[in-house]
């Protein structure tokens, strides 16, 4: 793959990627084709962290934005060097520089007189993370190769413990600007190493053979993921249900990379990963009699419920908070006792805030009496979210949730295990192989990320009434296909 090509210059990505798994920054080097391809999901990531970084400028008014785009480096640099050559310096964002053959872009370069300054990383996040300090750490090399006197370092991140009050947003409030000057100088000396052995991984004529794991996504999912699973196991060992990093290394060191080939007596196993274990092994479900016997208990009408949500970075109702989770639909699916099966739903439409429509339209539709099937404890969880939030509607909630609420996933990973899951207990997994003839693939929206995403475009001031309608009876057809689901596993479970 290299084939004695000069080595490409490094840059703050490239390290950060070089971090996690040098076979990523080779394929990222050499092999671009071979990553995968940007989901609507992790593009609306992309989106919103831009939109934070131009909204955490402004903490710093007055500067200069550095507008040549990421391919044009040396253009940039030369922006730079301008803004920086100006009597009275100002604030600089996306400053460009280039030393010991690793690029950099600054999201804001804040002048502290005396030709010192903060170089200041912008986060979408709620807090520093352990990857921030060597994103810093290596802008901080790079500013100080450089020259520049850097008087702290700084990672700046969203405070979700901020209230919005309306209007304009408290950006001192919003932001928290967390000096990580200290961590980011305890790890300069490790650089120069890491750059050497990062670049003498590149100058090799094949990838690194590095298998897959745990550091395939964390701390972020690599783009090669699917080019590096293409060819893995169908019941890989990573796939048994909550195994530590101690319990895959001991498989690892006794050679089994397949869950058929893990012995009974194999020491560490849990009682779920032993009946995951088992299941494969034998190619047969594992269904208890008590997850049948349980769910028979349950008296009509029975309500099966599910809610979408969403959670914007930045927060658009008076009262909330970065990245609250904001509930905007519901779908209401009852069985009663002659069989019959009714469906209600809720979507909030327009700009307003959707929680008190939604609670009240909830607490009348789900009346006093029955139990209510949820999949898995969100749906419990946004219920006390709402009781504190409306007082008034306490007293009905509580109701709801003391007694009422039977989560439908605790007992489907206590009592059901089918090799199909591949060790996910999600809805999207169980579904398919438990009941195949009723999926998502036939949607528009078919997960909770794209109904998020589909409902913030909806209520858009300026998308189309036509879009708005497309997308309407997308995010309906979904959350109702959700209750369905659970009344389908039901179902199958009394049969």
């Amino acid at each position: 793959m290299c084939d004695g090509r000069k080595i490409p210059l490094l840059s703050k990505s490239r390290f950060t990627a070089g971090l996690q798994c040098h076979k990523r920054l080779y394929l990222e080097c050499y092999s671009r084709e071979l990553a995968d391809e940007v989901s609507e999901q992790q593009q609306a990531i992309f989106d919103a962290g831009t939109d934070v970084v131009a909204l955490a400028r402004q903490l710093f008014p007055g500067g200069i934005l550095i507008r040549e785009d990421y391919f044009d480096h040396e253009g940039a640099m030369a922006s730079t060097q301008e803004a920086l050559s100006l009597p009275a310096v100002p604030p600089v964002y996306e400053a460009a520089f280039l030393y010991d053959g690793v690029r950099m872009r600054a999201d804001v370069l804040a002048p502290q007189g005396g030709e010192r300054f903060d170089l200041v990383e912008v986060k979408s996040t709620s807090r520093v993370k352990d990857e921030h300090i060597y994103d810093a750490a290596i802008q901080l090399y790079v500013l100080r190769g450089r020259g520049l006197t850097i008087r702290r370092a700084c990672v700046c991140h969203l405070n979700t413990d901020y209230v919005y009050e309306g209007g304009d947003y408290d950006l001192s409030g919003l932001f928290r600007v967390v000096d990580v000057t200290a961590e980011c100088s305890l790890v300069q000396p490790e650089i120069p190493a890491l750059l050497a052995d990062m670049r003498a991984m590149l100058a090799r004529p094949e990838p690194p053979d590095i298998p897959t794991g745990r550091h395939c996504t964390t701390p972020y999912q690599c783009q090669f993921y699917g080019h590096c699973h293409a060819d893995e196991l169908e019941h890989h060992v990573s796939q048994l249900p909550r195994a530590g990093q101690g319990l895959l290394s001991a498989l690892e060191a006794a050679g089994i990379e397949d869950i058929r080939d893990i012995p009974a007596s194999f020491p560490g196993l849990s009682p779920l990963q032993r009946r995951v274990r088992d299941a494969v092994l034998s190619g047969r479900a594992y269904l208890d009699t008590e997850l049948s016997r349980r769910l028979r208990r349950l008296r009509p009408p029975i309500h099966f419920l599910d809610f979408e949500t969403f959670n914007p970075a930045l927060p658009r109702y008076q009262g909330s908070r970065p990245y609250q989770v904001i509930p905007f639909q519901w779908s209401l699916h009852t069985l009663d006792s002659d069989g019959t099966l009714e469906h209600r739903e809720f979507l909030h439409e327009g700009a307003g805030d959707p929680r008190r429509a939604f609670a009240e339209s909830l607490v009348s539709a789900l009346g006093d009496s029955g139990p209510v099937l949820v999949y898995s404890g969100f749906e419990a969880s946004r219920l006390r979210e709402l009781a504190f939030l409306f007082p008034e509607l306490s007293p009905q909630i509580s109701a709801i949730l003391n007694g009422r609420i039977v989560d439908l996933l605790q007992l489907v990973r206590a009592y059901c295990y089918h090799p199909g899951f591949h060790g996910s207990f999600s809805i999207k997994a169980v579904l398919p192989a438990l009941v195949p003839n009723l999926g998502y693939d036939d949607l528009a929206i078919n997960d909770g990320t794209l109904a998020a995403m589909a409902y913030a475009e909806m209520v858009k001031p300026d998308t189309t009434r036509d879009r708005r309608a497309e997308i309407r009876r997308n995010l309906l057809a979904y959350c109702e296909r959700d209750t369905l689901a659970e009344v389908e596993l039901f179902r199958y479970f009394t049969r």
